[in-house]
């Protein structure tokens, strides 16, 4: 009896040990070395190659991308690079997960998830495919994707594309809040040089994330220049509202990536004079602000947890999300 005992225990733990040494990797990714996320609720990422950035070789994957504190963005980046895993830095949460691109586009694009987990950091190239996790589920083109920065200026929008060095730099990662700051030096716009800051964040719990865009201290944009952002054209139609102080542009329909039901929002403060203006492309919210401001942008998908599938429940999640 003792020596069957025996033979049962050595056999479990052999299982135990053997079950153990499996690695989690549902997404089968191995072009990410993944961040330690622990209990974390938020995460931003910048996973950047080790090797310098060759445009010659742009599409290269010599190695496990390194998340990174800080880069300047080499000024040759171009777009469809994997130098930048995603092609750019992500904020997720248990809700959403957004990116901007790092090249000269700096649009904001959207991951619609269809689980809590924090998972950005075991996706791989194919994100555009819909997975257990989610998707992308926007298609951004030239417009201002949702939410992307802008200048309105003259009836015409510029974008944030055209600067002397911009550096992306990971302030806040984990808990709670996560955020990522971009710096524009000597950004062109309108035939004027300007510095502009963007700050970025996320907390957990929420469909939406914040944009502050600021100058330096004492600096304003040059005269008829105003701040705006968007949604991109692909529904005809946008809502407009106010709640809670917030003023708000949104609109539901068959416009993600894969032809679904999905719903999108850009919202600010009544205090700095939102303004709902028509653009070949977007849909424009412009600000009467000149030095700062701050605005949200929030996207949800029929198949993320959210479970929305009309407008009026979008609307009503709009809302909440001013309070």
């Amino acid at each position: 009896m003792q020596s069957f005992l025996q033979n049962c225990c050595s056999l479990l733990f052999l299982v135990a040990i053997t079950c153990g040494c499996q690695p989690s990797n549902p997404t089968g990714n191995s072009d990410t070395e993944q961040p330690d996320t622990g209990s974390h609720l938020t995460q931003a990422l910048l996973l950047i190659q080790k090797m310098p950035f060759d445009l010659n070789d742009k599409n290269k994957v010599d190695g496990p991308y390194q998340q990174r504190k800080q880069v300047t963005i080499p000024s040759d980046l171009p777009p469809q690079n994997k130098w930048v895993m995603f092609e750019g830095p992500v904020l997720e949460n248990d809700k959403v997960a957004y990116r901007f691109y790092a090249d000269s586009r700096h649009r904001f694009d959207i991951y619609g998830k269809r689980v809590p987990d924090l998972v950005m950091d075991t996706v791989s190239w194919k994100y555009h495919d819909i997975m257990d996790w989610g998707s992308d589920i926007l298609k951004v083109g030239n417009s201002l994707g949702l939410g992307s920065p802008a200048v309105y200026f003259q009836d015409s929008v510029y974008t944030f594309s055209n600067c002397d060095t911009k550096t992306i730099e990971v302030i806040e990662t984990g808990g709670e809040k996560s955020m990522i700051r971009t710096t524009f030096k000597g950004l062109l716009i309108g035939g004027k040089t300007m510095d502009i800051v963007q700050d970025w964040t996320i907390e957990a719990g929420d469909y939406y994330s914040t944009i502050d865009l600021y100058m330096p201290e004492g600096v304003k944009l040059p005269d008829g220049m105003r701040f705006a952002t968007g949604i991109v054209s692909l529904l005809p139609e946008v809502t407009s509202g106010t709640a809670n102080g917030f003023d708000y542009l949104m609109n539901w329909g068959k416009q993600s990536f894969h032809k679904e039901g999905m719903g999108m929002a850009v919202m600010a403060k009544a205090e700095y004079g939102p303004q709902a203006i028509e653009d070949e492309l977007s849909h424009l919210l412009v600000f009467d602000a000149t030095e700062k401001v701050s605005y949200r942008f929030m996207a949800v998908w029929e198949r993320d947890q959210s479970q929305t599938t009309n407008a009026t429940d979008f609307k009503e999640m709009v809302e909440a999300a001013t309070k």
